[in-house]
């Protein structure tokens, strides 16, 4: 038997350590939350990541993402300095092959190194059906074979850093699947296909869409790190969740790190990843289309435009915003570009609080008590409607409810 170290009892995590110490391996671990051993009989919970890796021969990790496993090797009481000459990490998180080659390039002589991220989730772990993807020297994989025979079956990719990388591609296209399908079920909504019915159709042809069928029961797989591994996918980031602003130039991927961003503004990071086809089915469903109608005029200012369609879905209704500050005063008499900028902050926190924007703004009313100063409340309004301007209206007026305010602005917008 083996003598392993393992690092990270999470979701995953301690099931996998559980089949180790049930397989009879001579198990210690380590949780950055302790008290997680209790449940694993047989295994020796330590304080640190270096005492539990102090005289093993192979230490395993299975953490949320490349910053963490950094740390827990190379940070205050990790693992690495521990290691005696021999030993071997093999790390089951998925980092992305960036982090593996700075992993690889970061440990002494002597130490292997196998990335083996996983395919597979909680059941696969418990029941040691995992396929685990192993980049690594054939000597250093040799010598993981024993612990890995209780995880599930082992599939050699490469060298170090491919098993990182084949984990990427695959998990992107499992997170495109699950948006395809909410796009899929919005369309079936638009053209009246009952949902259910559709989804056993779908399940003919889809894993995924009979994941949809089933109860959802716990997460297997949460919708942030759907979003860490897109992250890897498009940036090559760390898998510290900073990656790009999800603009990307084009293309499916791009979109599909729009939408799952979209569902984590929503509040579902802890949801399941079936959640997202969810959120996008209920999205999709609303649609704004600003347009301009060939057969009138063009509007006299590229500010607003003429029409606004908007598809079945919630509205929202805003009333008339004036720059009141917190004690019920106007904030800058007289300085009409800080009250424009005070109603639009306004504004923008009332769309946030409904899951919208200002793109999702279709008409917009204002009121100005001196059509002069036009140009300044202008200049702040295009700061904020940056895509299709929305249909609009402005209007002077002698004077507002509060007689310091020389602006008030309602909106209508379609909720997502």
């Amino acid at each position: 038997m083996t003598r392993i170290a393992f690092l990270g009892l999470g979701r995953m995590g301690a099931p996998m350590a559980g089949r180790l110490g049930a397989a009879g391996h001579d198990l210690t671990v380590w949780n950055r939350t302790p008290g997680r051993a209790a449940a694993l009989p047989g295994a020796a919970e330590r304080a640190t990541p270096a005492e539990a890796a102090a005289g093993a021969e192979l230490v395993i990790t299975m953490l949320t993402d490349a910053g963490a496993v950094e740390d827990v090797l190379f940070g205050p009481g990790g693992a690495v300095p521990a290691l005696e000459p021999g030993a071997v990490i093999a790390d089951m998180s998925t980092i992305g092959p960036d982090a593996v080659r700075r992993v690889r390039d970061r440990l002494p002589a002597g130490i292997g190194l196998v990335d083996a991220p996983v395919s597979g989730s909680v059941p696969q772990a418990e029941a040691g059906g995992l396929v685990i993807l192993a980049g690594a020297a054939h000597a250093d994989l040799a010598r993981c074979a024993e612990a890995f025979a209780a995880l599930g079956t082992v599939r050699h990719v490469g060298p170090p850093g491919a098993g990182a990388a084949l984990k990427v591609v695959v998990n992107s296209v499992l997170v495109g699947n699950f948006a395809v399908l909410g796009e899929a079920l919005g369309l079936a909504g638009r053209l009246g296909v009952d949902t259910r019915l559709a989804l056993d159709a779908l399940a003919r042809i889809s894993p995924q869409a009979r994941r949809l069928l089933e109860d959802p029961g716990p997460p297997r797989f949460t919708l942030a790190l759907a979003a860490k591994d897109l992250d890897l996918a498009l940036d090559g980031s760390s898998g510290d969740g900073s990656g790009g602003d999800g603009s990307g130039a084009g293309g499916v991927l791009p979109a599909v790190r729009a939408r799952t961003r979209s569902a984590l503004a929503a509040g579902l990071a802890d949801h399941d990843l079936t959640a997202l086809a969810d959120h996008i089915r209920r999205t999709t469903q609303m649609r704004v289309t600003l347009d301009n109608p060939a057969t009138v005029p063009a509007p006299p200012n590229p500010a607003y435009s003429h029409t606004a369609y908007v598809t079945q879905g919630p509205m929202l209704y805003v009333s008339g915003q004036i720059a009141l500050d917190e004690n019920g005063k106007v904030d800058a008499p007289g300085d009409m570009t800080r009250q424009s900028e005070v109603v639009f902050s306004l504004l923008e926190r009332i769309l946030a609080a409904h899951g919208a924007g200002f793109a999702d703004v279709v008409g917009i009313r204002t009121y100005l008590t001196d059509m002069d100063l036009r140009g300044e409340y202008g200049a702040v309004r295009m700061r904020h409607f940056t895509g299709a301007p929305p249909t609009s209206t402005t209007v002077e007026v002698p004077r507002l409810f509060h007689p310091d305010a020389l602006i008030e602005v309602e909106i209508v917008a379609a909720v997502p």
